[in-house]
């Protein structure tokens, strides 16, 4: 019996071999090898769900379209922000039973996505929030990415199909980023040590196809610290940080509606200064990643906001920006519209302005144009 190293070796050889072959033989680029890019800018703006979790959609979410909606991309550019993060369940692109087929009148819809990014401004990034045998939020995948060589196989080709569907449009306009939040969610048997490898698999599969696309990697625990695994990163990739500290705050009562005890405060009892709290407890564990020069984006930051008083809220929001302003971080706030954004939340204890036919928390969007 194949051990599950040698088993996923063995799908890296097939990997390996396949975007060779897709490349004309060419070998996969060396660390190091591919174009200086960064963004000139600081990117800015928002998660957009319309193709997050199908069983959602199927469940009624109103966020989740199967599609994106133009009209999200015109208030950002309205509003003054210039990035969208998509983050994507990979079973609306392919066939069912058969991760291996993508189904071209899907690939459209991300296709308008990234049109409409171009069109008004708005830089898309382009990510699976479920990959193929991974997935940090229910339904459990059938196999793991980490341990089995069907998904393996199936992930990597999703991004040579990516790659090679977008080679040829600049950074400036599309980006990448792996596969959202890597952390020992069973039963996948997650590690940092195999999920660098299935990120250099997908990378150099991307990068065989289309050397220069810059290509971001979510931090291990959820996004909340480097994988020290994965660095240095070369200069057109980098690791993107979830901002969700303390968890005591951003998801209050999110997993215990009952909670008895009332909402903590921001800045945590003992500090007078929320910035500096996030620097000991966030940025101290990034200095590696800092230290090393690897490019940092905030890929989601947010709060739960149905229980958390508004106040305290646009407190911890405000330090939270002005942290990622301090580092020079980009950030994209998770999400535009639902429980995390600023369209049409549950909270009841703030005025809201009607847009569009939504209900717009004004205060919390001109403190984001503000940072």
């Amino acid at each position: 019996m194949r051990t599950v190293c040698g088993t996923i070796l063995a799908a890296v050889v097939t990997v390996t071999c396949a975007v060779g072959m897709a490349d004309g033989g060419n070998s996969v680029p060396e660390r190091g090898t591919t174009s200086a890019w960064r963004p000139s800018v600081r990117w800015r703006g928002f998660n957009l769900l319309g193709m997050f979790c199908q069983t959602r959609m199927e469940a009624g979410d109103k966020r989740i379209f199967g599609y994106f909606p133009e009209d999200h991309f015109q208030w950002m550019e309205e509003w003054g922000f210039n990035f969208a993060r998509l983050p994507l369940d990979y079973r609306f692109f392919v066939e069912e039973g058969d991760w291996m087929k993508p189904v071209e009148s899907q690939l459209k819809k991300l296709d308008d996505a990234v049109r409409y990014g171009k069109k008004h401004g708005i830089h898309v990034q382009i990510n699976f929030h479920r990959a193929p045998g991974y997935c940090c939020n229910p339904p459990q995948e059938p196999k793991s990415l980490f341990r089995d060589p069907e998904p393996f196989v199936a992930f990597t080709n999703l991004w040579t199909v990516l790659a090679q569907r977008y080679r040829g449009i600049p950074n400036e306009e599309l980006s990448f980023g792996l596969v959202n939040e890597p952390a020992p969610v069973e039963p996948y048997g997650v590690t940092p040590s195999n999920y660098a490898v299935v990120a250099r698999a997908a990378l150099s599969a991307i990068r065989a196809v289309d050397p220069g696309r810059f290509v971001m990697s979510d931090g291990w625990m959820w996004g909340a610290e480097p994988v020290k695994e994965l660095h240095p990163f070369d200069s057109a990739s980098g690791e993107s940080i979830h901002c969700y500290k303390p968890h005591s705050i951003t998801h209050y009562r999110v997993f215990n509606r009952n909670d008895p005890k009332p909402c903590p405060p921001w800045p945590p009892v003992g500090w007078t200064n929320g910035v500096e709290w996030l620097e000991k407890n966030v940025v101290d564990i990034w200095r590696p990643a800092i230290n090393d020069g690897t490019f940092i984006f905030a890929g989601e930051l947010g709060c739960h906001q149905g229980n958390v008083p508004h106040a305290t809220y646009l407190a911890w929001l405000e330090d939270t920006l002005m942290m990622c302003k301090r580092h020079g971080w980009g950030w994209a706030l998770w999400n535009l519209d639902g429980t995390f954004g600023i369209l049409d939340t549950p909270r009841t204890d703030c005025e809201f302005e009607d847009f569009h036919g939504h209900k717009l928390d004004r205060k919390a969007l001109e403190l984001l144009r503000r940072h």
